[in-house]
Formats: structure tokens, sequence, C-alpha cells
């Protein structure tokens, strides 16, 4: 029995020791674990990027990566160039800043996250391998927009369409130049990159190329007078003879690319005092009376019947209400800024270049381009009705028995279809009706006078004739209009 009781005292002796070793050993790391626990500093062998921080407290840490940081963020510096065209923007300049607080805690945490035995493990791994912390990064979004609107003032290039302009007989073409836009969403993207990564080489600012609407090799192609025509007028009236001028400088130079429309009232804007327009006689509801912008409609019909004349679409326009003296009825082009308009297309393949000119009572208007047809067009109108006026007499109790007043002078109405006339060799191939006009008559209107005449002066002479500037109009054959509408 005896050596069965050794065993069993033995055994008890053995887990007696091994309770006692492993109690010592949990003491010890309980013990351990409290003495690193409880250190108030960042553990060995942390790194903030290439900066150790092992061994130090949060504040003691933040002023050393500080130190270090701030003297390489003053080296560090945004770079952009276009061309021959650079600019630097020092880090400061865009807010740019170390989230130092950030990468503290970071490494602070290290070894104390989790459960005791997983925060044990991490320190104990810290021994064998290094803990590298990355430190993030800030700069102002808004200052590196500013920076892009900074940029683009110095990039940006309007496009300037190529110009034609005739001297001397000869047509001189100055070349186009090509717009610059910066593209801002890529130029973001790529400035964001090169602060994040401090790239030390210029970022290539990216652009676009705009091509001009009106290019030299467009424009070069205008050689050949496609239609012209002229009318006269009375020099001698300077308040018409101005408006012609002022309207007839507005079309002058006016380049028309294929397929683009002209409006005569577009081009020539308002026609108000301001704009330099003087008083002269215009029809109101089928009546000359005087008024601002009279002459310009002679400036729009001598336009029309050179488009006619250059076989380009006419796509608006309105006879006079009354006739004109420069044009044969059916081929004039009456306007009214914001009621009446005149225009036509360039249904060509080349650019157009409208030329009007005023050579002392004339005015003249040619269209260029490139001429592809072998004919030219004249006009020819019928009058298919004439419709009489009506003349009314009224009694005017105001006017002496014997003497009378013309209000409204009687005019002639008419009817009229016009032709364009195709000729080849000065023979006529074909004819295409392109209007049907109406003049609306104008019924006379006179007053007779019923007041009986004094007796006691004994005078039996009939004084003159009460002069009546409304039906008196000055000679037709020199008033111009803008119709109004009524």
């Amino acid at each position: 029995m005896e050596p069965l009781a050794e065993k069993r005292n033995a055994k008890r002796l053995v887990l007696w020791l091994t309770g006692i070793i492993l109690t010592s050993v949990f003491v010890s790391l309980i013990t351990l674990g409290v003495l690193i626990f409880n250190e108030n500093a960042i553990y060995e062998n942390v790194y903030v990027e290439s900066v150790g921080v092992g061994h130090l407290t949060k504040d003691q840490a933040k002023e050393k990566l500080q130190s270090v940081f701030e003297n390489e963020l003053g080296r560090h510096y945004l770079k952009l160039k276009h061309y021959n065209t650079t600019w630097d923007y020092s880090y400061e300049e865009l807010g740019f800043s170390y989230l130092y607080q950030d990468a503290v805690e970071e490494a602070y945490s290290v070894g104390r996250r989790g459960n005791f035995f997983n925060r044990l493990r991490e320190v104990y791994q810290l021994r064998k391998k290094p803990m590298m912390i990355t430190i993030n990064t800030f700069y102002d979004s808004d200052k590196l927009e500013a920076i892009i609107e900074e940029v683009n003032l110095g990039v940006y290039r309007e496009p300037v369409d190529a110009n034609i302009e005739r001297k001397n007989g000869v047509f001189v073409v100055t070349k186009e130049v090509e717009g610059v836009e910066m593209d801002a969403h890529e130029l973001r993207r790529l400035m964001r990159e090169a602060v994040e990564s401090y790239r030390a080489d210029a970022v290539t600012i990216p652009v676009q190329y705009v091509v001009p609407t009106i290019t030299e090799e467009q424009l070069s192609q205008i050689q050949d007078v496609m239609g012209e025509f002229s009318t006269v007028f009375n020099a001698e009236v300077t308040g018409r003879s101005a408006n012609i001028s002022i309207a007839s400088n507005s079309i002058d130079h006016k380049i028309l690319m294929p397929g683009e429309t002209f409006s005569f009232n577009k081009q020539t804007g308002p026609r108000g005092v301001k704009e330099g327009y003087q008083e002269a006689p215009v029809i109101l509801n089928g009546k000359l009376v005087p008024g601002v912008g009279g002459g310009i409609c002679q400036v729009s019909t001598t336009l029309y019947n050179a488009v006619v004349r250059a076989d380009l679409e006419v796509i608006e326009r309105r006879n006079h209400s009354l006739p004109v003296s420069y044009v044969p009825l059916g081929q004039d082009a009456t306007v009214s800024y914001g009621f009446i308009d005149f225009q036509f297309i360039n249904n060509t393949q080349y650019p157009l270049f409208i030329e009007s000119s005023i050579y002392g009572s004339k005015i003249s208007v040619r269209i260029y381009g490139k001429s592809t047809q072998d004919y030219s067009i004249n006009l020819h109108s019928n009058i298919t009705e004439t419709i009489e006026p009506k003349a009314e007499i009224m009694k005017d109790p105001t006017l002496f028995v014997g003497d009378t007043k013309m209000e409204k002078e009687a005019k002639t109405g008419y009817r009229v279809e016009t032709y364009k006339i195709y000729m080849r060799n000065n023979k006529e191939f074909m004819r295409e009706l392109i209007s049907k006009d109406l003049y609306i008559p104008v019924h006379g209107l006179t007053f007779e006078g019923t007041k009986p005449r004094p007796q006691a002066e004994g005078n039996t002479k009939i004084p003159d004739k009460e002069e009546n500037p409304a039906s008196t109009p000055t000679d037709v054959e020199e008033v111009e209009e803008e119709e109004k509408p009524e």
C-alpha cells in the first residue's frame, strides 16, 4: 500500500506545483499587462509616416509631427502650365493642412483596442513588426475653385470669326482665331491628384479648342456679284437722306452664312431718335404724315430687289399700302420695326457678303458670293386691276360758302402680279410668279363751307382757299415712308 500512497502524494505535489506556477504566470501577466496598459504613452515601434512616436504622449507626438511636416509643407507647390504660361501656388495658399490629431489618436490606440489578450498580443507584435500609420490631409475646396477661376481667365480665349472687307474693289480676308476653353472638371481632378500625391512637376491644363463659325477658307469663296440694284432719292431732303444713310450702313458688310436667315429689323434694330433717325414723311393708315424713320423702306426695297436678282429665298416681304415712286408697283418691300419685317435666307452653299453704299442721291446694294448659275434675273409686274377711289364731299359749317378744304386726297388702288424673269443669253427661258400685291385705294374727302359770308363790308371777293398741309404733301416723287400698322 505504501507505493500507491507515495504515487498519490507525488501526483498531488505535481498538481500543486503546477497550480502555483500557473497562478504565478497569470499573476505575472496581469501585473505586466497592468504595467503596460497603464502607460500614458504611445507604444514603442509605432510610426506616423516615417516619424517614430513611440514612448511619446499625445501632446508630445503632435508637437513632433508638426515640427517635421510643417517644414515639409513650405517646400510643396501646386504647379500648373499652359504652353509657356505657368502658375505656382504654395500649399498654404490651398489651405492645406495635416490632420495631426487624427494621426496621434490612431497611434495611441495601437495596443488599446479589443479585449485584454488581443491588446497584449498587439503590443507584443510591435516588438517584431513596427506599426506604420498614414497621416491624412485637408485642403480648402473653395480655394481650389478660386484658383480654377483665376487660371481660366488666363487660358480662356473667345473664338474670333474670320472677317472680310472690300477695299478699293478687292476683298481682303482676315484669318479666324481658334478659341480655347479650359476643361474645369478634368483640371479639378488633376489638381486634387497632384496635391494629394505632392506632385513636383507641373500639371498641364486640359483645354479644348473651339473652331470659329466663320473661317478664312469659307470667306475666300466670296468673289462674284450674285445680284445688285440701285434706287434714287432726293439728297436735299435732309431728314430722309440721313435715315437712308443710317439704315444703309447697318446692313453694309453683313456676312450671311449658308442656311442663315437675314432679318432687316434685327439687323437695323430700333429706329428712333436716340438711334440717330430723323423726322420724315411716313405712311400711317393710308396717309402721309410726319414721323421718325421715314426713308428706311427705300433701303429695304433696294435690298429686296438685289436679293431677288441673286435668286435667294425670300421668306417674309410685304408691299406698301400706297405706291412708291422709286420702284415699279409690286417690287417694293415695306418694314415697320416690331410689326413688319423683310427676311430672306442664304439658300446657297457659300457665304454671302452684302455691300450697301450711297453715292450722291443713289443707294446701291450688291450681294456677293460664289456664283454657280449661268442665268440672270429681272422683275416684271403686271397691273391686273385698277381700283378707282371714291370722292366724298361733306358740309362744314365752320367754312364760308364757296370755301373748300381737302381732308384726304384720293389715291387709286391697284392689284399687281410680279414675276421673276429668268434670262440666259438675253433670252427669257422661265417665268415665276413671286407675289400678288394689293395697293388699297384711298378715298378722298373734301369739306365744303356752308357758313354765310358777312356782307357789311361789301366785299364780295372770295378769299383764297385755306392751305391744308394734310392734303398737299411734299412732292410724292420725293416722299418715302416706313409704313406703320393700323
